[in-house]
């Protein structure tokens, strides 16, 4: 560290006598009264606030000054996400000195109380690899709080809990010693129940209690992210475990086979559901507990993020007397949530509402839950046939995961049910794929299935620390923004603060993408059509895919570019079109005319189809891409290669469903529509 110019002008007694602060016969008397702690010499400082001279705030502010030192009292400086990463915890205690923040120059920016400890200084600095020190004074009464802003974040108590049972098995000195020590302590109780009510303040839906080779570490899952709140000893991490167990009401005496249990936690707020899972590693049992809050199935239709025009869809399909309605998406994609509002916008007297789930998440009124039981053979298709006849209007099936339960679903939506239900896939189009891999045969699907919603789960930017952002060159790339989503100033990220955690994000929004099984979308599900053909089809309808959806909501200032990156999937067949779009910015008429080819191929291919069919339907002459002038395609892919070899249009004949090849140097277009990577080097040799 090099220290600010001022460094060996006066030393801190002879400061504080020129500004007045402290007489000369003080400083004198506090010389002779230094004393020794622990075989170090108090600090000159220290003895002068000791004996109440001058207040330790007017002495820091006085160092700060002398140095040229920002000094921070009554605001102390937000800590950036992952500053607890950079300086070991231990250390930053021993030396106290607190990380806040790396500057763009590898400057490692810390509060301290004692600046002129060069020793710890460095110590804190290599340990965080930084190029250099810049430390902000403050009194060292201001030191712990700092800490625990950084450390512990949640502000729970839990960190002292841990300091208080380490204490009191201090005198063991081995792990299973310590663990015997704190098995039946009270700390160890009041620890599991702290973690758990910091996770509730905290607005966690996850706690992770990990084990590791020398420590445990806790997690909580806020807002879909990670984020480690909380190290502890080894010693602790098994008597922790044993006392969560007795909360979930699992066996404590078993520690080799996973366990799965449940039960429901009362606070000073309120009831929350415990799903709490167990798994033993290689370094004890992790376990994982879910906090279902009571109320929050009280989500209504308008607080899951849909548009006025996605609501309008939606009411449309689940507000009909029978259909099948899907949600698709990941585990933790808010798929339930969203069901469940569905549910509580259809729930009435005038409705018979029943739901088969596994097992039953929340409690909702005037809806009939059943849970589903497999050691009973009680399963999702058992409970469907028993359901059928308890005349209902409204179904919801928790999960479609087999033939029976799949044929079920359907065939009751035929008979004058709605039915709710999930699938795993990545996307809308791609439920359609998963049923057929199911055995469901194609007009069944055709004609029961009415709406899939894909679903995603993104952070909302913090209002309170929002600031205009301008995209990233990863950002432009990986989210192929267009040259009017650059230009665009409103664009927003969080700097983060208190009110978010310095996370930047609070709370969270669905991204949704709704694919209405309209005739093009049936015709084209009746033809055996691959996912790609149907979300094309689907597209015509007004589909607007899950990352469209999530960039608009990113230019409404909901939430930010990254976190659009982060949890929507590419969209090829929107960036097939981004791309074409970004060449008839140049060419408008010879793209525009690949188009048309690529619209003429849909129909070319679905006559191919129609006469496997029907051989009385005619079939079109031509390829449609073969009949695209070749001088139009040249201008698009011209470059010295393709100068040399020219374009090659074959007459092939049509080759299955996909049409004839239209070849452009036998690599650039083949089949019936240019890739992405064709494209993209269409792009490159223009340029």
């Amino acid at each position: 560290m090099t220290m600010p110019e001022g460094r060996g002008k006066k030393p801190i007694g002879e400061w504080l006598v020129a500004e007045d602060l402290l007489t000369q016969g003080e400083l004198l008397e506090a010389l002779g009264s230094r004393m020794v702690v622990d075989g170090k010499r108090e600090r000159l400082g220290e003895t002068i606030a000791r004996l109440g001279f001058v207040s330790q705030e007017d002495i820091s502010r006085a160092v700060a000054k002398q140095f040229g030192l920002e000094f921070a009292n009554n605001d102390l400086p937000t800590a950036h996400t992952g500053a607890r990463d950079l300086v070991p915890e231990p250390m930053a205690r021993r030396h106290g000195i607190v990380p806040l923040w790396n500057e763009v120059d590898g400057t490692l920016v810390v509060l301290t109380s004692d600046p002129t400890d060069i020793v710890a200084m460095d110590d804190v600095r290599l340990s965080a690899g930084a190029r250099r020190i810049r430390p902000i004074v403050t009194p060292p009464s201001r030191i712990p709080e700092a800490m625990k802003q950084v450390f512990r974040p949640d502000g729970s108590r839990a960190g002292d809990l841990v300091d208080e049972i380490t204490s009191q098995s201090a005198a063991a000195k081995e792990v299973e010693e310590l663990e015997e020590a704190v098995e039946e302590a009270g700390p160890i109780i009041r620890l599991a129940e702290q973690i758990i009510h910091d996770a509730l303040h905290g607005n966690a839906s996850d706690i992770h209690v990990e084990p590791g080779k020398d420590k445990a570490r806790v997690r909580y899952r806020v807002d879909g992210v990670l984020h480690e709140v909380m190290t502890l000893p080894r010693a602790i991490h098994a008597p922790l475990i044993s006392r969560l167990k007795l909360i979930a009401q699992l066996d404590i005496a078993e520690r080799r086979r996973p366990q799965d249990g449940r039960s429901t936690y009362r606070s000073a707020t309120g009831e929350v559901d415990l799903r709490v899972s167990t798994l033993p590693l290689l370094h004890g049992e992790k376990m994982v507990m879910r906090l279902l809050r009571k109320g929050a199935e009280q989500l209504q239709l308008d607080e899951v993020g849909l548009s006025d025009q996605q609501l309008d869809n939606v009411l449309a399909h689940i507000e009909r007397p029978q259909g099948l309605c899907l949600l698709t998406g990941p585990t933790g994609a808010g798929k339930t949530s969203t069901l469940y509002a569905f549910l509580s916008h259809l729930a009435d007297d005038s409705h018979n509402l029943i739901t088969i789930e596994d097992p039953v998440e929340y409690e909702l009124p005037s809806v009939n839950q059943t849970p589903v039981n497999h050691k009973i053979g009680f399963t999702f298709s058992s409970a469907l046939k028993t359901v059928l006849r308890q005349d209902p209007d409204v179904v919801m099936v928790g999960e479609i995961r087999d033939f029976d339960t799949a044929e079920l679903a359907l065939q009751a939506s035929l008979t004058g049910h709605m039915v709710f239900s999930t699938l795993h896939t990545n996307d809308a189009p791609g439920a359609v794929t998963r049923l057929a891999d199911l055995g469901i045969p194609d007009y069944l699907i055709a004609s029961s299935l009415t709406m899939v919603v894909a679903q995603r789960l993104g952070r909302r930017v913090c209002s309170k620390c929002a600031e205009p952002h301008t995209p990233t060159e990863r950002e432009i790339a990986r989210l192929r923004l267009s040259r009017e989503d650059i230009e665009f100033d409103g664009w927003v990220k969080g700097r983060g603060c208190k009110a978010c955690g310095s996370t930047g994000y609070k709370g969270r929004i669905a991204f949704l993408e709704i694919l209405s099984v309209d005739k093009n979308v049936r015709t084209a599900l009746l033809r055996k059509a691959e996912e790609d053909q149907i979300r094309r089809a689907a597209r015509k309808g007004g589909l607007r895919s899950l990352r469209e959806d999530g960039l608009t909501k990113a230019r409404m200032g909901i939430t930010t570019l990254e976190e659009v990156m982060r949890t929507t999937p590419t969209d090829l067949v929107a960036e097939e079109d981004a791309i074409l779009k970004e060449l008839a910015s140049e060419d408008d008429d010879a793209v525009a005319k690949i188009m048309a080819a690529v619209e003429e191929e849909a129909t070319y291919s679905a006559g191919l189809l129609a006469a496997g069919d029907a051989e009385e339907e005619p079939v079109p002459s031509d390829p449609p891409f073969q009949r695209v002038e070749v001088e139009e395609l040249e201008r698009i892919v011209e470059s010295p290669r393709h100068a040399a070899d020219s374009i090659e249009a074959g007459a092939a004949e049509p080759k299955g469903v996909a049409g004839s090849a239209l070849k452009v140097d036998t690599e650039v277009m083949v089949a019936d529509r240019p890739s992405v990577h064709d494209l993209e080097r269409m792009l490159e040799d223009r340029e």
